[in-house]
């Protein structure tokens, strides 16, 4: 097997993977979120941690924190995965799966709006059609139905605006994960500390089950994560750009089908509407692909 296809496979089981998490952690819809997200966090960092000293990536870590000019990015970024983290347990607990679904399906447009709005870069007619789609989706929701879809739109913009500071920090995936899970894991082991001493914590009420799939929840975040920054290094961006919509489909589907969540043909609309601005992006991007491939065959 070629490097191109292994890293093909990787990044489509790691978007399968995030997809199906919904499933996952709607198994854990009894516990707390915060209680969720805390452990998510420690054991997240007790196998970032392992993987650093294995990859002897511990030096890397270790420069990064010593310069400040690192340390207010780093916990801004902590602190918009660990809200990221939390609202899709708790969305995935609370029967709001097609909502966050929709919020990964526009962050990928929200990111090119930003990329115009805060870098100046420039826009293709395409590209700002796709945008002026998926925002019509939205404004269309909110017309309808009388309110603001706050959880897809917080999706869309913190892990937008997690991207936009993950460019100030010179740190890989593994690294930077390692660094913001150490962060989030200071107050998360002092709040699963205190569930436990109050007899409050999930872990006491004796389900196996519950307590194995907390621990558990370090590996699902950490080893996708992985597997999708390999295949960044190998694969076209345009590749990934279509593979990461088996995420938000896996859960629109689960949402729909399976979860039974309540989608009216107004919703249908606002779907269709982000859909197409998507597939005009993907399709832009292909096409703007393909001619680069042939201006540097030509030189």
């Amino acid at each position: 097997m070629d490097k191109k296809t292994f890293a093909f496979i990787t990044a489509f089981f790691s978007f399968l993977i995030w997809g199906a998490l919904v499933i996952y952690w709607h198994q854990l819809s009894s516990v707390n979120p915060l209680e969720v997200v805390a452990h998510r966090a420690v054991w997240s960092l007790v196998l970032t941690a392992v993987l650093v000293l294995v990859t002897k990536k511990a030096g890397e870590a270790a420069a990064i924190l010593k310069n400040p000019k690192n340390i207010l990015p780093l916990i801004l970024s902590s602190i918009l995965i660990a809200g990221n983290w939390g609202l899709f347990i708790w969305a995935v607990a609370h029967d709001r799966i097609l909502e966050s679904s929709m919020g990964n399906y526009i962050t990928p447009l929200f990111n090119v709006a930003a990329s115009a709005v805060i870098f100046k870069a420039a826009l293709n007619k395409y590209q700002k059609l796709s945008v002026f789609l998926a925002l019509s989706g939205v404004i269309y929701m909110i017309a309808v139905y009388g309110q603001v879809p706050y959880i897809a739109l917080f999706f869309a913009i913190t892990f937008c605006t997690y991207g936009i500071i993950k460019k100030l920090v010179p740190a890989g995936a593994l690294t930077g994960l390692f660094i913001e899970t150490l962060i989030i894991s200071v107050p998360s082991a002092i709040y699963v500390l205190y569930l436990i001493s109050t007899g409050e914590s999930a872990v006491l009420k004796g389900d196996y089950f519950i307590t194995f799939m907390l621990v558990c929840g370090g590996v699902v975040t950490t080893l996708p994560l992985l597997g999708f920054s390999y295949s960044a290094k190998v694969l076209h961006l345009s590749t990934l750009g279509i593979l990461q919509y088996i995420t938000p489909t896996i859960g629109f589907l689960l949402g729909v089908f399976v979860y039974n969540e309540y989608f009216s043909a107004n919703m249908l609309l606002t779907f269709v509407l982000i859909w197409a601005g998507l597939i005009i992006y993907s399709a832009d991007g292909l096409i703007q692909l393909k001619k680069s491939k042939k201006n540097i065959y030509r030189d």
